[in-house]
């Protein structure tokens, strides 16, 4: 658990010298020693009425090395005061997770905080603080005269292993003349900072067949884990191909895969390769993957990694999974299986490199979420993903969109920091009722003004046989108002347990009886919400025939009215491009649910919905009318109240503040003035109050 950023700096004030609980590393110069920092520079310590501080002037740093093996929830802060500071200086405290090769900064203090007299205090949580065996403080003097103190520096986290995890795969373990030491730390999956190009390139396939997996049960909710034979316990089948470039390793086929698997499918990320002195002429490589649910969004992360060489030869792969995005279904898995390395040329090879390469290039900046502190003075970093609001063991993924810059948190898993937090597979869940319903909507009313007041039944004949769905529009089923429900109370049809077959249903027709059926007419569309899932799925299949009717009967859906004028547009990863759709020859697109995200494609879709107000290259992209009203900045259309907290949906967004929302614990906040805040978790709990207090330091929401 982690505990306030700022209160961790006031109390290390209060209980100067003092260990407490949850304390891995503590400076506070009160016993006038700096015992264990290397100085480079002019520094020393320095009194000022009874509190000692280390004094840095002129480009001087002292570091500090550490350990933080078996904790989780790392933070680090420290406190400056400092005088003198000219415009461009600046008291900094860094951190470097791999040893000093590269570093983050945590906080800094400029002009304008420089009283010679207060201490700042500031800092927070970035990616490789937990379970890190090799971990390295650092504060600096950013000055040519200016005077920095730095005091009161803090590292505190969570014993969140029962004993330290392994921090390395040995030679031996993976080429399985000695077992590997299970589960280990995401740390001996994790390629160093700056590889050096390998000796051996990895073009072909790697294959696997089907492997029993070592599996510690979380949550189980649907009893797949208690029959040890059943196929929620085994990695499905691996024969997949990819292309290396420079020292990335980048799968052909990006996006949920099906397979024969019964429970899994596979999503995969690139990944690294790296030469290491110990690894005998081989080279080692790393990939991020997703064990998706089959039919489902719910997502389980691991890494796998094994040795190569150019000639085919290869280690066993060793495979392990510690976090996920489920509520429902919650594990540890891991093990390691022989394998087959088949060399080959891979057609297109010179483009898959270069999309990624582009991929790469178009990523919005990021920086730590602790950077807020340092780059808008007196915010508080951890008023966002606080646990506080979500609880950490249930926090995947959270940050905050400011001024193009993505402010990262979260990566943190039950075996220390993910090694690819940029590739972390995320669901949409019910984000994709905005993502991809309301998208598809608005840009369809661009291309077809009055295509929403088109009437469903024209379009499903599976709901025009009902009777009951002849007045209902796209607009009422995109607002989830189509007056069919069993209860008018919050969530209640939904929850119900009878909506099961809607879900596990593998194809259209399934899927869409139920959706047109199950829920009796009550009351005149446009009149009352009723959060309906089935509506969304509904109104796809209605959006997609009514495309179909102006575009062809084969024409792509997805791909012209989404994936090209959109998604390509924005640059997110190629994976959402593969949206859950059912099993048989309609492949009907899920619409409300089903979408893979990584945090830099939320980042983006925020801002081009809330900030960009539908345009891309200057050229409007979805009805602006529809945007507005969905963003509550037409009062004249504030659409319909939603709950009994006097929430509001519109066109496919809630709104107290407009936000998007999926199942579990998942939220998408667009500020006013242009500031996003998300977070991926999966408690069930929806809670982002702070942030918004927060949010409105940076911007006030109204300006006064």
């Amino acid at each position: 658990m982690r505990m306030s950023l700022f209160a961790a700096a006031a109390l290390g004030l209060a209980l100067a010298g003092a260990a407490r609980a949850g304390t891995i590393f503590e400076a506070d110069f009160q016993n006038g020693k700096a015992d264990g920092w290397v100085v480079d520079g002019n520094a020393r310590l320095s009194t000022y009425r009874g509190n000692v501080s280390l004094l840095l002037t002129d480009g001087a740093a002292a570091t500090a090395t550490l350990s933080t093996a078996g904790f989780t929830g790392v933070s680090a802060t420290v406190a400056f005061a400092a005088s003198g500071l000219d415009n461009n200086e600046s008291c900094i405290g860094e951190v470097s997770p791999d040893g000093g090769e590269s570093w983050v900064a945590l906080y800094k203090i400029r002009r304008g905080q420089d009283d010679g007299v207060t201490l700042h205090s500031g800092g927070g949580t970035v990616p490789g603080l937990d379970d890190n065996a090799n971990l390295r403080l650092r504060v600096r003097a950013a000055t040519h005269g200016g005077t920095c103190w730095a005091d009161n520096i803090v590292v505190t986290g969570a014993p969140g292993m029962a004993q330290a995890l392994p921090t390395t795969l040995t030679y031996e373990q993976m080429m399985g003349t000695q077992s590997p030491v299970l589960p280990a730390s995401f740390s001996a999956f994790a390629p160093p900072t700056q590889p050096a190009p390998t000796k051996n390139r990895f073009e072909g396939r790697l294959v696997f067949a089907p492997v029993t997996a070592q599996v510690k049960s979380l949550r189980d909710d649907g009893g797949d884990f208690k029959d040890s034979d059943s196929p929620a316990h085994r990695m499905p089948a691996f024969d997949f191909a990819f292309v290396q470039s420079g020292n990335a390793l980048i799968p052909v086929r990006r996006g949920a895969i099906p397979g024969v698997s019964p429970q899994w499918e596979y999503i995969l990320e690139p990944g690294r390769v790296w030469d290491a002195s110990d690894d005998n002429g081989y080279t080692r490589a790393s990939l991020p993957f997703t064990l998706e649910e089959r039919n489902a969004n719910c997502m389980h992360n691991g890494v796998l990694t094994f040795l190569f060489k150019s000639d085919g030869a290869v280690s066993n792969v060793v495979f392990q999974i510690g976090s996920e995005t489920c509520l429902y279904s919650k594990f540890d898995m891991w093990g390691e299986t022989p394998a087959r390395y088949l060399p080959g040329a891979i057609p297109n090879a010179a483009q898959i490199a270069a999309a990624y390469a582009s991929e790469i290039a178009h990523r919005l900046p990021t920086k730590p979420i602790a950077a807020l502190a340092a780059d808008y003075p007196g915010i508080d970093p951890a008023q966002f993903g606080s646990p506080a609001e979500i609880d950490p063991a249930d926090m995947t993924a959270y940050g905050v969109v400011v001024k193009g810059v993505n402010y990262v948190g979260g990566c943190d898993t039950r075996f220390g920091a993910y090694p690819y937090c940029a590739e972390m597979d995320l669901p949409s869940y019910s984000l994709a009722k905005t993502i991809f319903a309301a998208e598809a909507a608005m840009r369809l009313s661009l291309l077809y003004p009055g295509a929403m007041q088109r009437k469903i039944a024209d379009y499903v004949p599976e709901c025009a046989k009902t009777g009951t769905w002849g007045d209902v529009t796209f607009q009422n089923a995109l607002d989830m108002a189509t007056g069919h429900y069993l209860s008018a109370a919050d969530q209640a049809d939904e929850d119900a347990p009878d909506i099961a077959p809607f879900f596990i249903a593998d194809t259209h027709a399934g899927r869409i009886a139920f959706a047109c059926d199950r829920y009796p007419r009550q009351t005149a569309p446009g009149t009352r919400w009723v959060y309906h899932t089935a509506d969304i799925y509904t109104l796809g299949a209605a959006l997609r025939a009514f495309y179909r009717g102006k575009a062809g009967a084969d024409a792509p859906f997805v791909k012209d009215v989404l994936t090209d004028p959109i998604w390509h547009k924005l640059h997110l990863n190629p994976a959402i491009d593969a949206v859950r759709r059912s099993y048989d020859s309609v492949a009907e697109p899920f619409a409300g649910w089903g979408l893979t995200l990584h945090s830099d494609d939320i980042a983006k879709l925020a801002d081009f919905l809330s900030v960009d107000a539908g345009m891309l290259d200057g050229k409007q992209i979805l009805d602006p009318k529809m945007l507005a009203a969905a963003l509550q900045r037409d009062p004249s259309d504030p659409g319909l109240r939603a709950s009994n907290d006097d929430i509001r949906y519109h066109d496919g967004v809630w709104a107290w503040i407009p936000f998007m929302s999926g199942y579990g614990g998942i939220a998408v906040a667009m500020m006013p003035d242009g500031i996003a805040y998300y977070y991926v978790s999966d408690g069930g709990k929806f809670a982002w109050a702070r942030a918004a207090a927060e949010a409105d330091k940076i911007n006030p929401f109204c300006k006064r």
